[in-house]
């Protein structure tokens, strides 16, 4: 058993018993504050390099706990974690601390997209994301793409799959809904949607290395091999899919 792979699979365990989101993400974050940062660096690696369902959701966990300040995984926590997994040169880990700009930088258009739509109020628009099923003005509000109204939209029962890949193929899109999507619970953890967004030059690569460990050897491979996504994100796809076919 290599490094830190008792100590992985402990931490997949723990946090596989736990319900999907912040809950699941806070009890990452207190693991990782609570532990030795080298002991929990080469953790974070063996999850990394495993394969099966229950370390990838474990994986995915983790980078939320990154994202979100509402799981208080606090400076000095990264600060030492960093610090460890440089010394011992585990990229699997060190590639989650990484926020380099978006290959594309969002400019806000000099015109609205929709005429009918800008008229409207934030509230307005807040309330039709909610409770709208007409499926022709859901999509003109994802279109729209501000983010306190894709918020409120990925509420709606009536989002499917195919519509939240939709959204998040969008190009241009603002970096904000990108992410808004990545921290969905009813969208992160579905396969098309996480490499529609790991393939959107307008997400954040913050934001896709702490998704794309969710995927599968497949999808990482095709995501490696995608020359139009960040080089970043790319090569820690690659590295990903090499390490689990090893």
């Amino acid at each position: 058993m290599s490094e830190g792979e008792a100590e992985a699979r402990a931490l997949a365990r723990r946090l596989g018993a736990l319900e999907e989101g912040p809950i699941r993400a806070r009890a990452a974050a207190r693991v990782l504050s609570r532990s030795d940062p080298e002991r929990a660096a080469l953790a974070l690696a063996a999850l990394a390099r495993a394969s099966d369902a229950r370390a990838r959701a474990a994986l995915l966990a983790v980078g939320q706990a990154f994202l979100d300040p509402a799981a208080e995984l606090s400076y000095d926590t990264r600060a030492a974690l960093y610090a460890a997994a440089a010394a011992r040169d585990l990229a699997e880990v060190t590639s989650l601390f990484l926020s380099p700009p978006p290959l594309r930088a969002w400019v806000p258009p000099r015109e609205p997209a929709d005429a009918r739509l800008s008229k409207l109020s934030l509230g307005h628009k807040k309330t039709m994301a909610r409770a709208q099923k007409d499926p022709d003005l859901l999509a003109r509000l994802a279109a729209e793409g501000a983010p306190e109204v894709v918020r409120e939209l990925l509420k709606n029962p009536l989002i499917t799959e195919p519509f939240a890949v939709r959204i998040a193929a969008r190009r241009p899109c603002r970096p904000e809904t990108l992410r808004l999507l990545a921290e969905s619970r009813r969208f992160r953890t579905q396969p098309a949607v996480a490499m529609a967004i790991a393939r959107n030059p307008y997400t954040e690569p913050a934001v896709s290395l702490k998704l794309v460990g969710f995927l599968g050897s497949a999808d990482l491979a095709d995501l490696a091999r995608d020359g139009a996504i960040h080089p970043l994100v790319r090569a820690h796809c690659h590295r990903l899919a090499d390490s689990r076919a090893s």
